[in-house]
């Protein structure tokens, strides 16, 4: 009797049903495409604490959002064209990661990957490039990263990756290796060496959001991951208003002619850390009152890629975000990031 009631909870937990954040229980959300189709996966659940994220050259913290952590995810996504399979980043690799299973659950054997577009050098972007066992999780692709000339440590990369056939790229006129009609968009300031990929109406955005609840509405929270602060926050700020929509709150409200109604067409902003499956496709910007925060628009699985928008350039038309309760600070230096014992930086959690 006495060991029957040691198995029961054991027993009870084995029955429960699995968790709906549990990436193990996550299908790969499914967006077709003009000729490709894309798939997300979501690598590792996570969640991340205010206390990760500051102002700049200031002391103060975000407020304490409802459950007591910002959500957010660690996502892989793979894009299928052709005879190509193009991944782009490659989670965290064991034991946290659950893409390599994903992969293969989703009937796609790991050694089809014909490339892998590395958005920057974290271990949750590079650590899934090996399996457990040390062997490369990609045994054929060719790995694409972006890396200055300035920045050092590219021979140390190599050498970590040297299984892989490496295509390291200085600049993004050089990146004409790269696999699909992709575009490579050098995005520095959470690493000097982090990197957009784009790709007809999908924009492949790395890190630029870590917690799009918080830093959406208030972009000039930083994450303590960003190398360079001021500078992810100005990538952000651009980010954000590539998809900005500013729609009347009223059908009937009228507009002065200086001021018409903004309608970017919409974007896959297709992000590491944006709530699975990792995708923001626009940002409204409410018009009643400047204290209401923006809201955002996630697309459900089977919603078509939109076709190649004409984006105008960020600044063209004095896209402002409306500042709900500060302004962003003046530059100071940046805040220091952590190194890893193998080199490779410190990822979010």
């Amino acid at each position: 009797m006495k060991r029957l009631a040691l198995l029961l909870p054991l027993l009870a937990l084995a029955a429960a049903p699995a968790r709906a954040d549990d990436p193990a229980t996550n299908a790969a959300a499914r967006f077709p495409g003009d000729g490709f189709e894309l798939r997300a996966y979501q690598d590792a659940a996570q969640s991340i604490p205010p206390e990760i994220f500051y102002i700049p050259n200031d002391d103060s913290r975000p407020d304490t959002p409802e459950g007591g952590a910002f959500r957010s995810s660690c996502n892989a996504f793979l894009v299928i064209e052709g005879d190509r399979r193009i991944l782009v980043d490659a989670g965290n690799g064991s034991p946290r990661g659950t893409l390599l299973a994903q992969l293969r659950a989703d009937g796609i054997d790991p050694a089809t990957v014909t490339d892998v577009l590395l958005t920057h050098e974290h271990r949750d972007h590079v650590g899934g490039l090996f399996r457990a066992d040390g062997a490369p999780a990609f045994p054929n692709a060719t790995l694409h990263l972006w890396w200055p000339t300035n920045v050092a440590g590219r021979a140390a990369f190599e050498a970590r990756h040297a299984a892989f056939r490496l295509d390291l790229f200085a600049d993004a006129a050089s990146a004409t290796n790269l696999p699909a009609g992709f575009a490579a968009e050098p995005a520095p300031g959470h690493t000097p060496q982090h990197c957009f990929y784009r790709k007809g109406g999908m924009l492949f955005v790395g890190d630029v959001f870590h917690a799009v609840d918080l830093q959406i509405p208030e972009p000039w929270f930083c994450a303590k991951w960003d190398e360079d602060p001021y500078a992810a926050f100005s990538v952000r700020l651009a980010t954000i208003r590539r998809v900005l929509t500013n729609l009347p709150k009223n059908s009937d409200r009228v507009f002065p002619l200086s001021s018409p109604p903004l309608d970017h067409p919409p974007l896959f902003l297709c992000g590491a850390h944006i709530p699975f499956p990792g995708i923001v496709s626009k940002v409204r910007r409410p018009m009643g009152t400047a204290h209401e925060a923006p809201s955002f628009d996630t697309p459900a699985p089977g919603t078509p890629v939109p076709p190649d928008p004409d984006a105008p350039a960020p600044d063209k038309d004095g896209v402002r975000i409306e500042v709900r309760r500060r302004t962003p600070p003046d530059r100071a230096a940046p805040a220091p990031h952590a190194e890893s014992t193998d080199g490779a930086k410190e990822p979010a959690p």
